[in-house]
């Protein structure tokens, strides 16, 4: 069986830099406000400079990193205000998205969703985080999509994009974790018996934790 050489010890392409990097920040081992220097990674990973760049890239396109001027690249951090001002934003969105579910869903959909959701659930105990991150990611997609608005969906897409650096946060966080799982099934169980009003209520609460955990964690000495 051929296994895989660390990180450390083979030329990355620019993939494989970003995913490593965004496990980092997933796991918190990079933490807010973070620099992540160029020329570190260049010499940690062996990836060539354009490598490295074009990991940034993707992780500012994800949300996680901010590019600044005359301070490079971040881990990307919120203050108090802007955290409680981006919730409101998903609130108000993800709540609307939810009154279009005033129907039974189909079969379908239930079955797809509740495929992802497992997946989910086996890589959430599993702490396999960057897997965590995607599959939780497609898990909404898929059910704002289904919402029929798709402007909406892309706004809402948009949002979790912005907060992915606060969600992401609490993953290390095994027991977030399995209210989060629960609440996936939740959310399932609630479309397919067409009850927008109770998926609405899960929302509220499913986006609640993970804020809620941002700002004990980043702004509140000894809270965790």
């Amino acid at each position: 069986m051929r296994v895989a050489k660390p990180l450390s010890e083979q030329t990355k392409s620019w993939d494989a830099v970003y995913r490593e990097l965004q496990r980092q920040i997933i796991a918190g081992q990079l933490r807010p406000r973070e620099r992540l220097v160029e020329d570190e990674i260049i010499e940690r990973t062996g990836a060539t400079r354009h490598a490295v760049r074009r990991a940034f890239d993707e992780l500012e396109r994800v949300g996680l990193v901010l590019r600044q001027p005359n301070r490079g690249v971040q881990v990307r951090d919120y203050s108090i205000t802007e955290v409680e001002e981006l919730y409101e934003i998903r609130e108000c969105l993800e709540m609307r998205a939810a009154t279009h579910f005033d129907r039974a869903a189909s079969p379908e959909l239930v079955a797809q969703l509740t495929d992802i959701a497992t997946r989910h659930r086996e890589a959430s105990r599993e702490q396999r985080y960057a897997e965590v991150f995607s599959l939780n990611n497609v898990f909404h997609e898929v059910l704002y999509r289904a919402a029929g608005n798709q402007q909406l969906a892309d706004a809402i897409l948009h949002y979790t994009f912005a907060t992915h650096p606060i969600r992401t946060r609490a993953f290390p966080s095994e027991e977030l974790r399995e209210i989060a799982i629960g609440e996936h099934f939740a959310m399932i169980e609630a479309i397919s018996r067409g009850a927008g009003d109770e998926l609405a209520s899960i929302i509220r609460t499913h986006i609640q934790g993970p804020k809620d955990f941002y700002l004990k964690a980043t702004y509140i000495q000894g809270a965790l």
